[in-house]
């Protein structure tokens, strides 16, 4: 793959201007989400959370398809002051043991600190132990629990 390039839709109008990418988004996003079936409740999904401040990295070599996507926002708390909290990183399969990984990681990393953010948070689920090496390797620690309820 030739040198990365990012593509960051922070607004809804940013998404309709893109309205045509959503078929490749979506195809990318169930790699991570496969009970994600409907592209129409995606399409409100991702039109909800970005509404709600979440934003969307989009990677490409320059030209199709999609290599992969981040998902995030930044908010502050009282335990990091700001942050930026990754939701989703999704590599495209095909795209996997490339590399490209820790470069879409470092570049959010840039982002955050080019954004005032202090931190860079992200949950990871139990089961993804190749995930899991991943972050470490990046220098990241695994500093609590995330608890859920289904309400």
């Amino acid at each position: 793959m030739s040198e990365p390039r990012y593509t960051y839709l922070h607004t809804l109008a940013d998404l309709d201007a893109h309205q045509d990418w959503l078929p490749e988004i979506f195809a990318i996003h169930k790699q991570l989400r496969p009970a994600m079936n409907d592209f129409a409740a995606y399409e409100q999904l991702l039109r909800t959370m970005m509404s709600e401040n979440q934003r969307l990295l989009l990677v490409d070599d320059g030209k199709p398809p999609f290599k992969g996507l981040a998902m995030f926002n930044m908010h502050h708390n009282t335990y990091q002051n700001k942050m930026m909290m990754l939701e989703d990183l999704v590599i495209d399969e095909s795209q996997r043991g490339t590399n490209i990984g820790s470069t879409v990681l470092n570049e959010l990393e840039r982002f955050g600190r080019e954004n005032g953010c202090e931190h860079l948070g992200l949950d990871s689920g139990v089961h993804r132990g190749r995930a899991h090496k991943f972050y470490f390797t990046h220098g990241y620690v695994a500093e609590s629990f995330h608890f859920t309820k289904a309400l």
